[in-house]
């Protein structure tokens, strides 16, 4: 595992030392949830260059509310 360094002010570094804080796994997970939120703008904005479908909102909707209905009778 690569180790980097994280600077922190030092009232927060002792308060999270005194809190029993895991300050790596901490950094690992936001840095993960920044990756997966940088994915995600990304797939939205190549998804919002796509040209339009031309199929129906309406339509759309239709649909997924019949296989919402459809999925709670199966429960």
């Amino acid at each position: 595992m690569a180790r980097v360094n994280v600077y922190l002010p030092d009232d927060l570094a002792e308060e999270a030392k005194a809190s029993g804080l895991n300050v790596s796994r901490l950094t690992q997970e936001a840095i993960r949830r920044a990756l997966d939120a940088r994915g995600l703008d990304l797939w939205l904005e190549q998804a919002a260059s796509l040209p339009p479908t031309g199929i129906d909102l309406a339509i759309i909707k239709e649909a997924v509310s019949a296989a919402k209905d459809e999925l709670e009778l199966g429960r």
